[in-house]
């Protein structure tokens, strides 16, 4: 069997002018899962990341010991929250700047509360336009990612891809045949740099653990445990 790390990216900047960039705290998350997979002689054979800059420079510094080059791909590219919430607040009248914290800045756990709501309107397809992604396409771009990495992986080889929690979700619904609202209920529980394996031999495939972060979880790090 191989076996595929789908890890989410480290603490972003959330709050800042750019959220899509590492905070020095979601280095430090990386940095110690990176040293994670050294001390227990997981070499990764391949690695992956979405096009977001907070995936890629998740993937760089697990890359780092070995000096892989990563496969960036859009099919783990997480949806885009941002635009979602500009669609709901035409749709509802609900201002942006609540939704989005521009106006004051929002506590964290009110933020997952609008973001919450937001993402089950657009599954449910309430929310709808041209130009945006809907749930459905979203769902299918990120199995077939999966599928060609499952498919396409020799034998007895460690891959990780560096994405973000939306896609961690549907991925896991992918494999496993859940319906939709699931797929977003998983997301809304993966914390920065914790990491889903999956075994897989061909299309064969088996969710072995979810959002383990055992490389935090000692003495001196557990306030290193977010999930924005």
């Amino acid at each position: 069997m191989s076996t595929l790390f789908l890890v989410r990216h480290g603490q972003a900047s959330f709050g800042s002018e750019n959220y899509d960039r590492l905070s020095p705290l979601g280095v430090q998350q990386t940095h110690h899962l990176r040293d994670h997979f050294v001390e227990n002689a997981v070499e990764l054979h391949g690695i992956f990341s979405g096009r977001l800059q907070r995936q890629r420079t998740t993937a760089d510094i697990l890359a780092g010991p070995s000096q892989r080059t990563v496969a960036v791909s859009a099919a783990f590219d997480e949806y885009d929250a941002h635009r979602l919430m500009q669609h709901y607040a035409d749709m509802t009248g609900e201002p942006l700047q609540s939704l989005q914290g521009t106006s004051q800045r929002l506590e964290p756990r009110i933020f997952q509360q609008h973001l919450e709501k937001v993402s089950r309107a657009w599954v449910a397809e309430q929310i709808a336009a041209p130009e945006l992604e809907s749930w459905k396409s979203f769902r299918a771009r990120v199995g077939r990612g999966i599928d060609d990495i499952t498919t396409q992986t020799p034998r007895s080889q460690n891959v990780a891809v560096a994405t973000s929690a939306g896609v961690i979700g549907a991925a896991i619904a992918h494999v496993l045949g859940l319906e939709d609202f699931a797929a977003l209920q998983l997301s809304y529980v993966v914390l920065n740099s914790a990491v889903t394996r999956i075994e897989f031999d061909g299309r064969r495939r088996t969710l072995s653990s979810f959002n383990s972060t055992s490389h935090l979880e000692r003495a001196g790090r557990r306030e290193l445990l977010t999930y924005l």
